[in-house]
């Protein structure tokens, strides 16, 4: 199964992928979007072109932990995402820490690099090292 996973923004959603065999979480793109029904459209052809099966969506909780304005609007986006491609699996990862180490990598693109950050943290946490699946 191979992966993408999504920093989901206002305007701009990083992207980030990895492949089922190196699973290794590589940046591919921001899509810069003014609604929701954009983004959807944009990650079609991503979707199919690498034969996506589990998508990675940050979720931005708020510093104590609890949801706030913001994951409340990524989870309307992610019930947009499942409704649009039923084949997929959809999980959350907590984005707290994710976006602020993006900021601190030598990147031209702080959304895909947060979204590269949420991917190889999701892998590392769902496929330790030495486990193959």
């Amino acid at each position: 199964m191979n992966y993408l996973a999504l920093d989901l923004g206002r305007k701009h959603t990083g992207v980030a992928y990895a492949d089922s065999k190196i699973r290794i979480a590589m940046p591919l793109e921001t899509i810069h979007h003014i609604a929701s029904e954009e983004l959807i459209h944009a990650l079609q052809p991503l979707i199919l072109k690498r034969e996506i099966g589990e998508i990675v969506v940050g979720m931005p909780y708020l510093m104590s932990g609890r949801e706030g304005e913001e994951a409340e609007r990524v989870h309307g986006v992610l019930t947009l995402l499942q409704d649009a491609y039923p084949t997929c699996t959809f999980s959350i990862l907590d984005e707290r820490e994710t976006s602020r180490i993006a900021q601190g990598a030598h990147s031209t693109d702080n959304h895909a690099e947060a979204a590269v950050r949420i991917l190889a943290t999701y892998l590392d946490r769902k496929i330790p090292s030495g486990i193959s699946e």
